[in-house]
């Protein structure tokens, strides 16, 4: 009986670029995914990639820098950003899909902002999905939903492993997305940065600890968000470093796929 094939794709701002580049490599070498699932940028992917099925498509769309800064709009209330432009760029690309419109099954994460709890959405409007999942406080407004308000999924499931294992995958990937360690302690906003590092880091472990295969890329330079390399296009090297981690796991992959127990994790 053919396994099941779940990819867990992190958050972690505009370092998940990286998930462009591990999707490349998959897609060449034609393992098939029949799951994924994706908090915050990582559910950025996630959509596109299972609304086109084709990794170029989706690198076309999220390297269009131009209209990626566009997306920008200033709110005095609830967040930086409104985040209405974000919304309105999802819902011309998905124009009105459900998940059930999708040629992959997907979840995306949001995190109920009052509880705390993980919040899985498979069902309704993808783009309204994505607005919830990518929610994070004081940078966009959360979005309300079912008498609860959503804020960012990385908040309650940073790698969603689990949400794979529930949707019927047999052999999960999951791909981390963090800044380096590295610390200087240069300002207020760089201390608040690494607290945020390592308590993402430090949650992400727990569900990571059940995933088969782990994909760490490496990152310098980009911080909690990155969004400084977003208006200044520049993200090859996260696209790089997502084909470099998935092409020294892709032997791993393979073997998983055709071994008669799934067990055991690798990690980079």
């Amino acid at each position: 009986m053919k396994k099941k094939i779940g990819i867990a794709l992190g958050s972690g701002g505009a370092k998940g670029y990286a998930h462009l580049g591990v999707l490349k490599v998959l897609e060449k070498n034609r393992i098939p995914i029949d799951y994924m699932s994706g908090a915050s940028s990582g559910a950025i992917v996630a959509s596109l990639y299972s609304l086109y099925g084709n990794i170029k498509k989706v690198e076309r769309i999220l390297t269009d820098f131009h209209k990626v800064r566009s997306l920008i709009d200033f709110s005095f209330r609830g967040g930086i950003f409104k985040g209405e432009k974000v919304f309105n760029f999802f819902d011309d690309i998905f124009q009105g899909k459900t998940f059930k419109d999708l040629k992959i099954p997907v979840c995306i994460i949001a995190t109920d902002y009052i509880s705390g709890k993980e919040v899985r959405i498979k069902k309704g409007s993808v783009a309204f999905a994505l607005r919830a999942s990518i929610a994070v406080p004081f940078v966009l407004e959360l979005v309300r939903y079912k008498n609860k308000e959503l804020a960012d999924g990385g908040l309650s499931s940073p790698v969603p492993i689990r949400a794979l294992k529930e949707m019927g995958a047999d052999i999960t990937i999951g791909v981390r997305i963090e800044d380096r360690f590295d610390f200087n302690r240069k300002n207020v906003y760089s201390i608040i940065e690494r607290a945020f590092t390592i308590l993402q880091h430090n949650l992400s472990e727990y569900e990571l600890s059940e995933a088969d295969i782990l994909l760490d890329p490496e990152f310098e330079g980009y911080g909690f968000l990155g969004i400084h390399k977003v208006i200044k296009g520049e993200i090859e090297d996260a696209i790089k470093e997502g084909e470099r981690v998935a092409k020294k796991e892709i032997k791993n992959i393979k073997e998983l796929i055709i071994a008669d127990k799934v067990s055991g994790i690798y990690k980079l």
